[in-house]
């Protein structure tokens, strides 16, 4: 089953500022994460629903609301 993906504006605006091949990278880290949140070589943070993953040369930190099969993309680094 695959989660939805909603960004927070920093986030967006990060990913806005990444160059082609570091949102390349970002791009397709979501895409494994969304078929996967709690795997795809994710770790947890604050709690299991809080994660952190790296994306080729990208970091993120997303919120899995798994109640409504939504990730939200709270920072990229």
């Amino acid at each position: 089953m695959t989660y939805s993906v909603r960004c927070s504006p920093v986030s967006e605006k990060a990913r806005r500022d990444l160059n082609p091949a570091q949102r390349r990278d970002l791009d397709s880290g979501i895409a494994r994460i969304a078929c996967d949140p709690y795997g795809s070589g994710s770790s947890p943070t604050y709690s299991k629903d809080r994660r952190e993953a790296t994306c080729g040369s990208v970091f993120v930190v997303y919120q899995i609301t798994a109640s409504e099969l939504v990730i939200t993309v709270v920072q990229v680094i």
